[in-house]
């Protein structure tokens, strides 16, 4: 009748994307920030790092999170508007992944639809509409589905926030049951469980079907061998003694793990909270864990106090100091003396440093020298802005990433254009891949047409541009572009940057006088022979000139 299945899926997924959030201190932020443990750790592994649609971990140093875009997540948060120093979670998203937009507020407005539909089943239209006007004020009513910031203060007096989900309490649906149950009639004959869970009016044992529904009803769907589904699974359990996710508790998110001690089989005992049953805190690795709030468990004792820092979130906004920027490979040097690389992130960003960022407006054929070339494109430079979901490759002075700084802004709407560009937020495996590029153009991609930014040292003229990958490597990526081609465009093997302006990175540069060139033979760099060339690019003898 309430359609039990769908809701309690909900209920377990938003929890567990509730893997991810703090907060600053100001009334209310949207930006883009790291989040840190306030657990200081000997290793230093205390930054959020984003590296599947449902994987994170706080375990990536601050060096390390200086150039990988997974720690970049943008966050919007408001003020609660009823408890001071509360603040709901509007915006959380990192790696085209919007946990808030995407997910939770779909999935719960999902539910709701359900819920009208399955009343308008089993009632007249008039009857539903009270139905479930009712059961909207006296159960989701009485229920806070949102993800919440609190501020808080460090042991040492860093500003921080605890960031925590509240499962809601089944009382209200059992007092609803009591009312209106009745009505009812063979709604939850499928569910005798549940039912008798209902009629008991005891809301842990209605939980603890709900929860068993929902696993099997998702074992049941293409989510079944999930990632995601692997955790709500552990978070559940075998048994009902194993259960972690209780009703009406909230939860905190930590780093680390908590640990049950029973030294000597009896009850917690608070003057003595070594010698019997206790918990502790572990935090030998960096990942996410959760503890509750019940501060009354009668055998075990608190859980939240017992972690302190490591119940604590820092945001570091990403700016000049905690900058994001890139290191290209120190392999990766062209003729001209620069380094390459490329890039393919959900965020749009402006280029701080001494950068430029160039697309892929195409492929040429062949030409006699037996180059193809990939035709590049500048799109930005130092103070301009490169869209969101752009894969780019970029041109840097330095393999130092403080001196390639790109400045994460704006929001993650794309802009299209005539970009070859692929890429993935994750490493994927290559056979299996769907991508689009700038132009929206889908691509299925396969080893034979995909090929990857790489460097040919057997080559001292065309060193860098597009290469089709060793047949023993199975796998592109994340956040890094490539090119999917047509079949016809796939013969070629590799492509080497040509740029707009007429350069070609790899291929040696000689100044010549016009007087000097009357005995050569000229080619543009299309490979087209040129009778009486000017000023401009040739191709002569294999290499580049330049006639001024």
């Amino acid at each position: 009748m309430f359609k039990y299945l769908h809701l309690s899926l909900t209920l377990l997924l938003g929890l567990v994307s509730a893997g991810v959030s703090a907060q600053s201190p100001q009334p209310s932020k949207d930006g883009y920030f790291r989040i840190v443990n306030a657990n200081n750790r000997a290793d230093g592994k205390q930054y959020v790092y984003v590296t599947g649609a449902y994987a994170a971990m706080p375990n990536a140093t601050k060096a390390e999170a200086t150039t990988l875009p997974g720690t970049v997540i943008h966050l919007k948060m408001v003020e609660n508007g009823t408890n001071t120093g509360v603040y709901d979670v509007q915006t959380l998203r990192s790696q085209g992944v919007d946990v808030i937009n995407g997910y939770l507020n779909p999935a719960i407005e999902k539910v709701e639809k359900a819920l009208k539909d399955k009343l308008n089943e089993k009632l007249s239209s008039p009857l539903a509409s009270i139905a479930y006007g009712i059961f909207n004020t006296s159960v989701i009513g009485q229920w806070d589905l949102k993800m919440h910031l609190k501020s808080v203060r460090t042991s040492d007096g860093r500003d921080a926030y605890y960031a925590y989900a509240t499962v809601p309490s089944m009382q209200p649906i059992c007092d609803f049951w009591h009312t209106y149950g009745m009505f009812a009639g063979s709604a939850l004959n499928n569910y005798p469980n549940l039912k008798a869970a209902l009629d008991s009016g005891n809301p842990d044992d209605v939980w603890y079907e709900i929860e068993r529904l929902a696993l099997a009803k998702i074992e049941s769907s293409s989510y079944a061998s999930t990632e995601l589904v692997n955790i709500i699974k552990h978070y559940i359990g075998t048994t009902r003694a194993e259960n972690r996710i209780n009703q009406g508790q909230t939860y905190y998110l930590i780093s680390g793990n908590l640990k049950k001690v029973d030294p000597s089989g009896t009850a917690h005992n608070p003057a003595n909270p070594m010698g019997t049953a206790h918990n502790e805190y572990d935090g030998t690795e960096a990942k996410f864990d959760f503890v509750n709030n019940n501060t009354n468990d009668q055998y075990w004792g608190p859980e939240l106090p017992v972690t302190k820092d490591a119940a604590m979130w820092i945001l570091e906004e990403v700016n000049n100091t905690n900058y994001f920027g890139v290191k290209p490979s120190a392999n990766m040097r062209g003729r001209d003396g620069k380094y390459y690389t490329t890039l393919y992130v959900d965020f749009p960003f402006k280029i701080v440093g001494d950068v430029k960022a160039y697309t892929i407006e195409g492929v040429n054929a062949q030409n006699v020298q037996g180059y193809y070339f990939a035709k590049v494109k500048k799109l930005a430079q130092q103070g301009d802005v490169v869209p969101a979901q752009t894969a780019v490759v970029l041109e840097c002075n330095s393999t130092n990433p403080v001196d390639n700084q790109l400045l994460p802004q704006g929001d993650e709407t794309p802009q299209t254009s005539g970009n070859r560009l692929c890429g993935t937020y994750f490493g994927a495996a290559i056979n299996g891949l769907e991508v689009k590029d700038g132009a929206g153009n889908a691509y299925n991609v396969t080893h034979d047409n995909v090929r990857a930014f790489n460097i040919n040292t057997a080559d001292a003229r065309n060193p860098i541009g597009f290469y089709k990958l060793n047949s023993a490597v199975t796998s592109v990526p994340g956040n890094k572009a490539f090119l999917v081609l047509t079949s016809t465009e796939a013969q070629a093997k590799s492509f080497v940057l040509s740029f707009d302006d007429g350069e070609t990175t790899g291929i040696e540069t000689i100044n010549v006088e016009k007087n000097a060139t009357e005995d050569g033979v000229y080619y543009d760099l299309q490979g087209r022979r040129v009778e009486h060339p000017t000023r401009g690019i040739y191709i002569l003898n294999g290499k580049k000139v330049v006639i001024k």
